[in-house]
């Protein structure tokens, strides 16, 4: 897996908020005698597929299988697919990075969940994982008030940004009496450029050179606007689950390195 138990607690934020349950789908049970029966299996299989099963778990529950609707084999799970319901749906995630599905027991069995990469498209995970991205613009903007006034970001912006509407932005709002520094109207892409220019920024929020800067911030960018935009899918490619897993381990790092909050980050009661 991407981490491993104890790196997935480093990146925990608003455990309050996401449990493996909610980011979990209904389960679809099958008996293991029904695999044995072809007229059954074949009536169970058709609808299966007509409601997008792809993974099924079998009972009883001890025997720790899944039949594969697309092969039609049987397959053990592993142990580490097993995610407490109530845990964070982080280490869902994370799982997904290595398994095809993860498992949200419950000490009620009909109340258990599966989780496959098609969940990290729903609204639920969404919510849950833009936190991750907005934390890691606003430390960084933050970051770059404690560095620049606003007349010294302006003409900063204007060189690496030349085409970029945050300014404009910030003067409209300026002249509706908003009292609010530039930077809190930077994108991430805006945020990126002006990290790049400035070497101090750059070692402060720990990247040697200005490349490995612009890829984490467009790793960050690219699956931010998957999560914002409610018609795109989060994962639509087998690498998707990894590469969304990296962008929310650059975005807490982003956000500590830019002094913001660590692990335990959670929603104000």
């Amino acid at each position: 897996m991407y981490w491993n138990e104890e790196e997935v607690e480093d990146y925990i934020r608003y455990p309050s908020e996401g449990s493996a349950k909610e980011l979990g789908s209904p389960i679809y049970f099958i008996g293991q005698n029904e695999l044995e029966q072809p007229e059954v299996l074949e009536d169970l299989v058709n609808d299966l597929e007509e409601n997008g099963y792809d993974y099924v778990p079998l009972r009883p529950y001890n025997s720790r299988e899944y039949y594969e609707v697309e092969t039609g084999e049987v397959h053990s799970t592993d142990g580490d697919q097993y995610v407490k319901y109530n845990e964070i749906m982080l280490y869902c995630i994370n799982v997904l990075t290595e398994y095809p599905f993860a498992l949200a027991t419950h000490p009620d069995r009909d109340s258990w969940r599966i989780v496959t990469p098609a969940d990290l498209n729903t609204r639920t995970a969404k919510e849950f994982l833009f936190k991750y991205y907005a934390e890691a613009a606003k430390a960084v903007s933050n970051l770059i008030k404690e560095e620049y006034s606003v007349e010294t970001l302006q003409e900063v912006y204007k060189e690496v940004r030349p085409r970029g509407g945050a300014i404009d932005r910030w003067s409209d709002a300026v002249d509706e009496n908003v009292d609010l520094h530039a930077a809190e109207f930077m994108s991430l892409a805006d945020l990126k450029e002006v990290v790049r220019d400035n070497e101090d920024l750059l070692d402060e929020l720990g990247f040697p050179t200005k490349t490995q800067c612009k890829q984490a911030f467009g790793t960050v960018e690219e699956y931010r606007n998957k999560v914002m935009h409610g018609n795109r899918s989060v994962i639509s490619t087998e690498e998707d689950v990894e590469n969304l897993v990296e962008s929310l381990e650059i975005s807490c790092d982003l956000a500590v390195n830019a002094g913001g909050q660590g692990p335990g980050l959670d929603i104000p009661p």
